[in-house]
């Protein structure tokens, strides 16, 4: 299980420094560079992304919300800031389970609203491609320009933006882990809807667990509840921190829910037998 977090990491690495020499550095720099824009869901250009929009549904109805683990730039953004904070902090984050916020559901709704109805403000504002793109801008401007061009806006605005979303995402990040986006981000909130239709899910074995907390400690997603041994999958982004914190193999990434396995269960399935 610990190797998933490290293919994790690989793809994210990957995507990210993609993502940054095609905003930053420019789009004709290395032909690579071309796979973070061609990989991501920008539903303000549904025309243009419905197949990439497409399969990612069916990714997730799969494995879950690995887009948000590992090619979102956001949620990227989101882990460079909690592990800088980890570096630098005098002690490690602990983090704990939250109760699902409702919000992110108006918020969703506001967002599906924008799209159809053809304002482009909310989407160019909270979309994972465009907030990163904004941010890019605040080193260079043309990164927005002709985006900025199509909204008839100046390309100071998008810059605007872009400093408000990264001190956002900044913020969120060192003090609520990955909350913006469980919270904010519309796509997280989209692809959790279909969480209960996922063939993948992170299930805690209650016969291994010894309750020691290091899943829910570690959980950037404030979505493991060791107590009950729950884990909200519809938050979860698939860090997979948790499955290489557990040293009881307790807490796996599977395709098939937990089922009650105690001795006492084990005896009277056999007697049913």
């Amino acid at each position: 299980m610990r190797q998933l977090k490290i293919i994790r990491i690989f793809l994210t690495t990957l995507f990210f420094v993609a993502t940054v020499v095609y905003l930053i550095i420019g789009p004709h720099f290395h032909p690579m560079a071309a796979i973070s824009v061609k990989s991501q869901i920008i539903l303000s250009s549904f025309t243009v992304t419905i197949g990439v929009t497409l399969v990612w549904m069916v990714v997730t109805i799969l494995f879950g919300r690995v887009y948000c683990s590992s090619v979102c730039p956001v949620g990227t953004l989101s882990d460079i800031f909690i592990w800088a904070r980890k570096k630098l902090g005098r002690k490690q984050q602990i983090f704990s389970y939250k109760p699902k916020k409702r919000w992110s559901i108006h918020i969703l709704a506001i967002y599906v609203i924008c799209i159809f109805t053809g304002i482009v403000a909310i989407p160019y504002i909270i979309e994972p491609w465009n907030i990163m793109r904004n941010i890019s801008a605040t080193i260079r401007p043309s990164a927005v320009e002709a985006t900025c061009i199509n909204f008839g806006i100046g390309s100071l605005t998008g810059i605007i933006s872009g400093i408000v979303s990264l001190i956002v995402i900044a913020v969120y990040s060192l003090f609520l882990g990955r909350s913006f986006c469980t919270e904010i981000c519309p796509y997280g909130t989209a692809m959790g809807l279909l969480h209960d239709y996922y063939l993948y899910h992170i299930e805690i074995d209650p016969d291994k667990c010894t309750s020691c907390g290091k899943c829910e400690d570690i959980c950037k997603a404030s979505c493991i509840k060791i107590a009950g041994r729950l884990v909200d999958n519809s938050r979860c982004v698939r860090c997979f921190d948790c499955l290489a914190a557990c040293d009881n193999d307790a807490i796996r990434y599977q395709p098939n829910r937990n089922r009650p396995a105690t001795p006492l269960f084990r005896r009277k399935q056999r007697a049913a037998q």
